[in-house]
Order: C-alpha cells, then sequence, then structure tokens
C-alpha cells in the first residue's frame, strides 16, 4: 500500500526518487531531467510528484531547506554542493506551473483528498520560493 501525505517528501514516489538523487553521478543533470516538462504536457502523478521533490532539491540547494524534508535528504545536503545550477529555477517554474494546472494527474488527484488545502498551501509556498529565486 502507497503512503503519502501532504508534505512533499511524505510521498511514495518522492521518497523513491530521493533514493536516485543519492545516487546520482551527475545532480545538475539529475534535477535538470526531472524538472524538464514540455508545455502542453500533461504529466501523470509521479512525474508531478517528482517534479515537486526536484524543486524542493534545487530551493535547498540555492537557497535553504524548506521545513519537512527527510533526515536523509538533509544529509545528503550537507555533504554536495552543486554551484551550476543557478538556471534550474526558471526551468523548475516552467514545469511547476504545468504540474500544478487544474488538469494535471496530480491536482485532480489532490483535489480529490480532504487534506488539499493543507498541501496546496505548501505547494503554493514552495511555488513562490521558486518564483523568488527566479526573479533573483
Amino acid at each position: 500500500m502507497a503512503t503519502w501525505g501532504t508534505k512533499t517528501f511524505e510521498d511514495d514516489t518522492a521518497t523513491d526518487w530521493l533514493l536516485e538523487l543519492v545516487d546520482a553521478e551527475e545532480t545538475r543533470e539529475f534535477l535538470l531531467a526531472n524538472i524538464t516538462l514540455a508545455e502542453g504536457e500533461e504529466p501523470g502523478y509521479d512525474t508531478g510528484v517528482i517534479c515537486l521533490a526536484a524543486c524542493e532539491v534545487i530551493i535547498a540547494l540555492i537557497d535553504e531547506p524548506r521545513r519537512g524534508l527527510p533526515e536523509e535528504l538533509k544529509d545528503w545536503l550537507a555533504e554536495n554542493e552543486c554551484d551550476d545550477i543557478t538556471d534550474l529555477p526558471e526551468k523548475a517554474q516552467a514545469s511547476l506551473n504545468i504540474v500544478l494546472a487544474d488538469s494535471s494527474e496530480l491536482m485532480e488527484t489532490w483535489k480529490e483528498q480532504e487534506d488539499y488545502d493543507e498541501w496546496r498551501e505548501g505547494v503554493d509556498e514552495l511555488a513562490e520560493i521558486m518564483e523568488q529565486l527566479v526573479q533573483a
């Protein structure tokens, strides 16, 4: 049985993705691959969750980690640097717009949940921080 919660890494898909991040040899390329969605693309649920997780990592690397990150990610962040990702917030923001569109599977799934408002609040905060990084 899959588990999920209102925070990004309370989802099994995100925690599985985190294991891939930890094993990735090229952090920049790995993150870029996970935030690159084409305009008009209709990403599935897992793609949306992974995009959110990658955005969390980009924010943590460029700015500071948001609350609720798993210890494994905090440990990874303490041991890893990625200086060449200053262009990723703009790409991430474009993909966030696709993932958070009303027609995306992630949004459709969450809208049916009773804790949608709590999830949406956290996602809106993530999107706001990403917007600030783009404008910086």
